[in-house]
């Protein structure tokens, strides 16, 4: 039986626009203990930044100056499967969860290790 991205993903994302500064991302994601901050404007995700994005670079430059622009989505009724095979390869360990305008969460490369570790063999 196949799990769905719904089951899997954090519904509650952390969010940046894209003219906040580097040391405002640094500071959300260390408060929040999260690796991964979504890059929105007008509601609709146009980036994604981690914290790797953030080592060596300036407080001073904005989050648009090092966000990934080159965004992947996932919809929450996609199966796990699809999500890890949209995920290989890509530098970021995340896929912004939207379904059609919506942003409903974050589906991170640990959501699905723990999913794997949790599974039981039928």
């Amino acid at each position: 039986m196949p799990m769905y991205v719904k089951e899997l993903m954090t519904p509650q994302v952390v969010a940046v626009r894209p003219s906040d500064s580097l040391a405002a991302a640094r500071e959300l994601l260390r408060e929040k203990r999260i690796h991964h901050l979504l890059v929105m404007e007008n509601g609709r995700v146009v980036g994604l930044l981690s914290y790797r994005d953030l080592i060596g670079k300036s407080d001073a430059q904005s989050v648009s100056d090092v966000m990934s622009r080159d965004v992947v989505t996932v919809a929450s009724w996609d199966t796990a499967r699809n999500a890890a095979a949209k995920m290989i390869g890509r530098t970021h360990g995340c896929l912004p969860v939207v379904d059609g305008d919506t942003v409903a969460g974050i589906l991170t490369s640990t959501d699905l290790l723990h999913a794997v570790t949790s599974a039981r063999p039928a």
